[in-house]
């Protein structure tokens, strides 16, 4: 039985530090999730009272999005307590273990996060001195830096330290090289962090301190593109972060102020601009709406392009009012600053100060997980279970767009058809059992998950979804018909699956297009395997895998119990040479006879 302090029900122990223990906490009157951290007094002597004061200091002194907050502090005989914001969903060390490594967008997603609360620390003059990826924690989908345990603040008179404290693995080698440092160690400890999460592996290999110091001053870390082929806007951030002479390291105005914080925006701007200044422009923004909305792999991300996306929906449905209609809206939301931002204690609504405070008993707090958290995890479970057949379908729909844009090869727009009228059934059934709260993938805690905020998040999102690829539909339908009527070339049973009712869907018409269309384009491309024509070969890969739908796209890996990668899925093929991608093709298709 969970112990319960006041108002607060402590669950577990989540962590363990050298300072004490971190529990995971609820409050029974708001239901909010906590955290509690929990310092034993015995230990607070010399050194250690002045990091812990820096600790509250700075958790106090810091309200930004991407920096954990502080609530409240409480105090018994024993122990302090820092009542903390509870991270739902672990940290980023746990998170690259499950996805070995990330792909670019993703990681510059972190890191324009990790930055966003650093641009608080050192408008503070605060030093983190302890920044690793066991330090950055998520919660909702969003970053959250934490740990500030072993934080600085200088003052006006003082910009260098000395103490050496923390892990020293991501330390700076001026840290390590027991030298005065300033805040720019911290940046050697982002940059170290950011290849990690870019190869899921340290840039500098090391037995020990003496040998990590020596293989910094001499090795040049390694690129590795078989693994991550990353553009030359983050390779040059990263030679920029990891420099070993701090003097010669980039300045954090110039890290604010890199091409890596505007670069995947400003490439959203080109591909919306295009796309409003082409010819069929409904057309075009169906396309820039799939190209862009390819993975949705967690909830936040369905927020993140909100307004974007409605405006590319409205501009796909219904066409602009004139053919340069301007988007004068956020192109991704960000997290915001601390002066943007109220105070996060006003308005969480945490009482912390009713009632008499009580020491924990280890003794008294179970280590397993709650029902309650049993009930969370599956939550996030579920939600990614159903973002996963909504990946499918936007997959199926970036094939089609392929194939309907390969005029060289005969039916390819037949092909391209058949495909979207199969995703528009599979949106159909997803729409259609969201708003029945049917439990069709046979989910755990189902009845509570359809209250949550996610469920209605996601079953709106499908709901739109379904009108853009409905008008995708019908606006291919009413083009293509005309070309069918009398073709010679179109046999009747295709003609008759193409002129069907939406949800009768014929599986095995839809099987003898897409192999007479990979039939016509792999013989095609048989003599050019030259990279200058790997998009077409990915593209016969994805066709093959359109085939394979269900055995290609599951959703857990029964062996590793690893959910499936969407984002990795789609740069694989990139990281291969074109011989050996054009050989993976060859095998897949002789297998598919």
């Amino acid at each position: 039985m969970p112990k319960v302090v006041d108002n607060y029900v402590l669950e577990r122990c989540i962590g363990k530090g050298q300072f004490g223990e971190v529990f995971k906490v609820y409050n029974k009157q708001t239901q909010e999730d906590i955290a509690v951290k929990c310092v034993k007094r015995e230990l607070l002597k010399g050194k250690f009272t002045e990091l812990l004061e820096n600790e509250i200091n700075v958790l106090r002194t810091c309200n930004n999005d991407n920096i954990i907050k502080l609530y409240d502090i409480k105090k018994s005989i024993n122990n302090i307590y820092l009542i903390i914001e509870y991270c739902n969903e672990g940290d980023l060390s746990q998170y690259i273990k499950q996805k070995k490594f990330l792909v670019e967008e993703e990681a510059v997603d972190y890191l324009l996060q990790i930055l966003n609360g650093f641009k608080t620390l050192v408008k503070n003059k605060i030093m983190h001195r302890d920044f690793k990826l066991e330090n950055i924690l998520k919660h909702d989908g969003n970053i959250k830096i934490a740990d500030f345990g072993f934080s600085k603040l200088l003052n006006d008179h003082q910009a260098l330290a000395k103490t050496m404290l923390g892990s020293p693995l991501n330390k700076a080698p001026e840290v390590l090289n027991n030298q005065e440092y300033d805040n720019k160690a911290d940046i050697w400890s982002i940059g170290y962090c950011f290849y990690e999460l870019l190869f899921g592996k340290s840039p500098f290999t090391t037995t020990n301190m003496v040998e990590l110091l020596e293989n910094i001053k001499t090795q040049q870390f390694v690129i590795d593109r078989k693994v991550n082929n990353i553009s030359p806007t983050a390779e040059d951030l990263l030679n920029k972060m990891l420099v070993v002479n701090p003097k010669d390291r980039i300045s954090w105005q110039d890290l604010f102020n890199h091409e890596i914080n505007f670069y995947q925006e400003e490439k959203l701007k080109k591909d919306l601009e295009t796309a409003l200044k082409g010819g069929e422009v409904m057309m075009n923004m169906r396309k820039f709406y799939i190209k862009n909305n390819l993975v949705f792999d967690h909830p936040a991300d369905l927020k993140k392009k909100e307004d974007l996306n409605n405006f590319a929906i409205q501009i796909a449905q219904k066409g602009p009012q004139n053919q340069y209609q301007q988007y004068d809206g956020p192109i991704l939301k960000k997290p915001q600053e601390e002066n943007n931002l109220i105070r996060q204690d006003q308005v969480k609504n945490v009482q912390t100060n009713q009632g008499s405070t009580q020491d924990i008993g280890n003794d008294e707090v179970i280590d397993k997980e709650t029902q309650r958290e049993k009930e969370i995890k599956a939550k996030k479970r579920n939600a990614n279970r159903i973002l996963h057949e909504r990946n499918i379908y936007v997959f199926l729909a970036s094939v089609a767009e392929e194939a309907m844009s390969n005029q060289t090869i005969q039916n390819y727009d037949v092909t391209g058809f058949l495909l979207v009228k199969k995703l528009l059934l599979q949106i159909d059934f997803l729409k259609t059992f969201l708003q029945n709260k049917q439990n069709v993938y046979g989910l755990e805690f189902w009845e509570q998950f359809t209250l949550s905020k996610d469920y209605k998040d996601i079953h709106t999102h499908i709901s739109k979804e379904f009108d853009v690829f409905k008008s995708y539909f019908d606006s291919i339908y009413e083009k293509l018909s005309v070309q069918i009527q009398y073709s010679t070339k179109v046999d009747d049973t295709i003609k008759q699956s193409i002129n069907s009712n939406i949800r009768q869907s014929n599986q095995e018409i839809l099987f003898k297009c897409l192999v007479d269309y990979l039939n016509l384009l792999i013989d095609s491309l048989k003599s050019l395997i030259q990279d200058q024509y790997r998009q077409h070969w990915v593209h016969a890969d994805r066709v093959l895998d359109c085939i394979r739908l269900e055995e290609t796209f599951q959703f857990e890996d029964k062996s590793t119990n690893q959910q499936f990668n969407f984002k990795q899925y789609y740069e694989k093929d990139n990281l291969l040479e074109i011989e050996a991608l054009a050989k993976k093709v060859l095998q897949k298709f002789e297998k598919l006879k």
